[in-house]
Parts: C-alpha cells; sequence; structure tokens
C-alpha cells in the first residue's frame, strides 16, 4: 500500500497503523527525507517492507515518475491513503494568484493525478481502496481558509464521483475529516485545550484513533462513497 504524505504526522500514523497489521508501506514524501526515513525504520523493525519515494504533490511529472517507481517496486497496490497537503492562512481579498494556484496543484490537481493513476492500476487488478484525508473546512469554511477549504471541498467531489464510476470493478473511495493534530500544516492555529467548546467532548481526537479509523475503513470491503467526520465537531 501507498500513503501519500506518509512523512507528515497523520501519514506516520497511518503508516504504522498498517505495518502492524501485517502490510507493506510505500511513503511518500516532498522534502521531510528523514522523516521519511524514520516512519520506515520503524515499519521494517516490525518485520514488513517499506520504501521512500519523493515527488511534489504539485508536478505532474513527478507525480507520474513516483507511481512508475511504486510498480517496480510492488506489481499490485491494494490501497491509497491520501494524507498530503499544503495550506495557507490569507483572507480571500488578500490571497494571491500564485498562493491559489499553489494550493489547487497540491490539494486538489494533485490528489487527481494519484487517484488517476492509482485507479487505474487497480481497475486492472479488479479491487483496491482510496482513503483521503479531507478537512471539516470543506463544509464549513474558515477565516482564512478560502483557498484550502476550497480546495478540500472539491477533493470530496472527486472522492464521491470516483466511487460511483469504479464501484464495479470493486473499488472503494472514501475520505475522513481527522480533526485537529499538532503539525507543521497546522501551525499556530491549533485551538488552545480551553478554546475547544465547539468540540462536544471538549477535546481533539487521539492521533491513534483517526490512523486505526483509516485503516478499518480502507481495508472495509463494502463501504465506498463515504465522508467520514472523525472530530467530535456537530456541522
Amino acid at each position: 500500500m501507498l500513503v501519500l504524505g506518509g512523512s507528515g504526522v497523520i501519514g506516520s500514523a497511518v503508516c504504522l497503523c498498517f505495518a502492524e497489521n501485517g502490510w507493506n508501506v510505500g511513503v511518500q514524501y516532498h522534502a521531510r527525507r528523514q522523516s521519511a526515513d524514520a516512519i520506515i525504520h520503524k515499519i521494517e523493525r516490525l518485520g514488513r517492507t517499506s520504501r521512500a519515494f519523493q515527488a511534489d504533490m504539485s508536478e505532474t511529472r513527478q507525480i507520474h515518475t513516483l507511481f512508475d517507481q511504486v510498480q517496480i517496486v510492488w506489481s499490485e497496490l491494494d490501497a491509497i491513503v491520501w494524507a498530503a497537503g499544503s495550506t495557507v492562512n490569507r483572507l480571500t481579498v488578500r490571497i494571491t494568484p500564485a498562493e491559489w494556484e499553489r494550493m489547487l496543484n497540491v490539494n486538489l490537481t494533485g490528489l487527481f493525478l494519484c487517484l488517476q493513476r492509482g485507479l487505474r492500476l487497480m481497475s486492472e487488478q479488479r479491487g483496491g481502496a482510496v482513503t483521503v484525508v479531507s478537512s471539516l473546512s470543506s463544509s464549513m469554511g474558515g477565516t482564512g481558509q478560502t483557498a484550502y477549504a476550497a480546495c478540500k471541498a472539491g477533493a470530496l467531489g472527486l472522492v464521491k464521483s470516483a466511487a460511483r464510476e469504479l464501484g464495479k470493478t470493486n473499488i472503494r473511495v472514501n475520505a475522513v475529516f481527522p480533526g485537529w493534530h499538532q503539525s507543521p500544516l497546522t501551525g499556530d492555529a491549533l485551538p488552545d485545550p480551553d478554546q475547544l467548546h465547539a468540540h462536544v467532548l471538549e477535546r481533539t481526537p487521539s492521533l491513534n484513533n483517526v490512523a486505526d479509523f483509516i485503516y478499518r475503513l480502507t481495508t472495509a470491503r463494502d463501504i465506498s462513497g463515504q465522508v467520514y467526520n472523525l472530530d467530535n465537531r456537530i456541522h
């Protein structure tokens, strides 16, 4: 299986969860090679095979090269988890065209290209699963989140359409909202413990629980076209 964004906080947890359940794991990274190497070392200590694959998710050619390399290592690809992403916290009237384009290229076009290549492989195999890590901002929006929320909303349309198209080939496509987790992506936006009133449990979700849910959803053979909110905010 392949985790896109596998060197990140959520991606790393997903990589480990799959490895703990007996899977060989490909770890895609962009610039964080040390983080990718660290998670690969942990996977290999579990007795599983792991490989690092470098690619910028905003570059079409690099994405195609990534999947070519994956096919050389593994002849079949049973599962993909998209945990890659980029964000910029900028008000609508202040976001630049370059920032908008970069966000679309990484978070939406990059996702589309990866799904296109991965789903073609799975169609040939007559089965597989894709789980997309999205965001609650796709349905709620947020101050300074114009570009990010727009990309994530687009991703949900992509997930549901792909699920409809590929169900006949036994390919499942789903999405999750993972909630808040401290990472370079969230930066200073993570709310303080006393600011969690919108969460009915007054806490953010556990990273391990999120990774475990993603594993169970990806391996569930009868679920497709669904979006799961793993946070405890009601929207």
